[in-house]
């Protein structure tokens, strides 16, 4: 049995590592399985975001950070929102660790997570990463920092970012711990957001979600429906009830206070970045909650 899985994680490794020395300078890489990890229609409403915010100001210079990166699915499509709504101007800030995170305690008989571990573990993640964000056009400012979030945080200046993105380890803990970190961060009438609100505390079992506050993802017995409790408890606890589309959620600051935006009338842009697979899922989902959305 040890030799199988040995076996397995070098056809792994050799498979990725072609992947690496193949790269096509100037054309993202997204087309590994785990390149996109959550719902693909989520990415149009980080454009629309961006179009939310210039529609407001359009002399606004705006500043995103994400936190919690992956191969840069996201920060690509930040970056189009730059791009188609605000003349490719900006900057754009990427923090993640690249390390293994999960507990392996609780996903032992899960592949995708493990597979993910083995991603973070052997850099091929980060290197993905560093790749896909040189193809950002060189008149949005980029930059990276590498480690725990709550260290990087902690040294940046009040009031620095417009938007800030939540996307990194889905245990309450650290859910809540990047919202507090980020609060003082955005600056006025800047916006919090983030990925993976699968289902508002309001629509599940309100005691069985806190109960598994710090566990990844479990099945709601309300709703019968999986989502990341963490998640969920987190955002209530610090906001109430959210603006939410297709798991993208997001609170805009307006003097101190915090409250729903929302993306009416948005115009309809899919990521360009996105391979036939995604992309077709992004179209699909979109039809079906489009008429639901505010």
């Amino acid at each position: 049995m040890k030799k199988i899985v040995a076996d397995i994680l070098l056809d792994r490794h050799m498979i990725n590592q072609n992947i690496l020395e193949n790269l096509v300078e100037g054309k993202p890489y997204l087309d590994h399985k785990n390149a996109v990890l959550s719902a693909p229609v989520r990415h149009m409403f980080m454009i629309a975001t961006i179009w939310f915010l210039i529609k407001q100001n359009k002399e606004r210079n705006l500043s995103i950070m994400e936190i919690g990166t992956w191969f840069g699915a996201s920060a690509l499509s930040w970056a189009q929102g730059l791009t188609e709504h605000s003349n490719s101007k900006g900057s754009l800030t990427c923090v993640d660790a690249w390390k293994p995170f999960f507990d392996l305690k609780e996903h032992k008989n899960n592949d995708y997570v493990l597979e993910m571990e083995e991603l973070l573990e052997s850099d091929f993640a980060y290197n993905i990463f560093l790749h896909n964000i040189n193809t950002v056009p060189k008149s949005i400012t980029t930059q990276h920092f590498r480690g725990k979030s709550e260290n990087i945080l902690n040294c940046l200046k009040d009031e620095t970012y417009s938007v800030i993105f939540i996307d990194a380890d889905h245990t309450y803990n650290f859910v809540k711990k990047d919202i507090m970190n980020s609060l003082r961060l955005v600056e006025n009438y800047g916006i919090i957001c983030g990925d993976d609100l699968n289902i508002q505390m309001k629509n599940v079992d309100r005691n069985f979600a806190i109960q598994n506050k710090n566990k990844d993802f479990i099945k709601d017995p309300k709703t019968n429906k999986n989502y990341h409790p963490g998640v969920t408890v987190a955002i209530e606890e610090m906001f109430g009830e959210v603006s939410s589309w297709g798991g993208f959620w997001a609170m805009q600051k307006i003097d101190g206070n915090w409250g729903k935006i929302s993306l009416k009338d948005m115009p309809i842009i899919y990521p360009k970045h996105f391979n036939q697979e995604n992309l077709d899922k992004a179209k699909n989902h979109y039809n079906d909650i489009k008429d639901s959305l505010d």
